[in-house]
């Protein structure tokens, strides 16, 4: 399944403790490590060569880590003037072949929570390869504390939001078919209903479907827990290590609603992994990234699986 693997550093404490999460995503064999420098656009100079050997220097290091765990490296430095780091990134992610990316999330933001910094999300929006999201628990204060590791076992309990829609379904098939977990939770959230009868008639269907895929998952030897949920305002709710971002919902069924549930139930049901299909149109008709793909990997505080999924013309 994801056999060759990048991850991308900037040699901070949060992005080395992803070193200790490689060895334990399905499959994994190779890693290109990966660092991008780029120049300060207020530095009057810069000497990239230097700080290449630098960085390759440090490289080894990390890479040290990785081979212990028994794993085959790669290292690579990359110092450019102008190119978005993401797009450096996806560059040698295609180059090498890599069948997932793997970054942090530790851009700052509110209640000086983590959201996802500007690489990460670029990368998001704009990379070719499935992503993984690593997330952790901090010990102490969210600037000084300790990062406890959140990997462990990082497939044993599975969060699958769908829309039903078949790129929507796209981490559901790949878990299926590579057997990635053996605990899923599949949740559809209703995103509009018009009136009690609707939205009655709406959670029904949402149940047959969700059932009627979980008897498709458990044939494969899957453990399924279905839930839907009515994606209408609730308690506005803090999510992210931390404390991040508050979500907060309005009357009406929307986007944030969805969102608000997602998270909600990733939290409630102690999940070790969220995993999302990248193109799902279902939810209030959201192409590309989507609002809820966008919003649950910046919010959330749990892992995120995005597995990226073709738009059907």
């Amino acid at each position: 399944m994801f056999e060759k693997i990048l991850v991308a550093t900037d040699f901070s404490n949060y992005a080395r403790k992803i070193l200790d999460c490689v060895g334990e995503i399905p499959g994994a064999k190779e890693v290109v490590l990966l660092h991008v420098i780029t120049r300060d656009p207020l530095a009057r100079t810069w000497s990239p060569g230097d700080e290449c050997k630098d960085a390759m220097k440090m490289l080894e290091a990390d890479k040290k880590v990785l081979e212990d765990a028994g794993l085959k490296v790669k290292t690579i430095a990359e110092c450019v003037e102008e190119t978005s780091e993401y797009e450096i990134i996806d560059r040698i992610a295609q180059k090498e072949d890599v069948s997932l990316v793997v970054m942090g999330a530790r851009g700052r933001g509110l209640w000086e929570g983590l959201l996802l910094g500007s690489v990460s999300t670029g990368y998001l929006r704009h990379g070719s390869r499935d992503l993984l999201i690593m997330r952790y628990k901090t010990i102490g204060s969210a600037d000084k504390g300790e990062l406890a590791k959140f990997c462990s076992r990082i497939f044993e309990k599975v969060l699958c939001p769908t829309d039903f829609s078949d790129a929507g379904n796209a981490a559901i098939e790949r878990i299926k078919a590579y057997k990635l977990a053996k605990n899923l939770i599949l949740l559809n959230v209703v995103a509009r209903a018009e009136n009690q009868a609707e939205l009655d008639a709406e959670l029904k269907a949402s149940h047959d479907r969700l059932e009627a895929m979980k008897a498709d998952l458990v044939s494969a030897g899957i453990s399924v827990e279905t839930v839907s949920l009515f994606g209408a305002a609730g308690e506005p709710r803090t999510y992210g290590t931390g404390g991040m971002a508050r979500v907060k919902t309005t009357p009406f069924a929307a986007i944030g609603g969805v969102v608000e549930k997602v998270l909600s139930v990733a939290e409630d049901k102690d999940v070790s992994l969220i995993a999302l299909g990248s193109h799902g149109k279902g939810w209030l008709d959201q192409a590309t990234i989507g609002s809820v793909v966008s919003d649950v990997a910046r919010m959330g505080a749990r892992p995120v699986l995005v597995i990226r999924s073709q738009k059907k013309s």
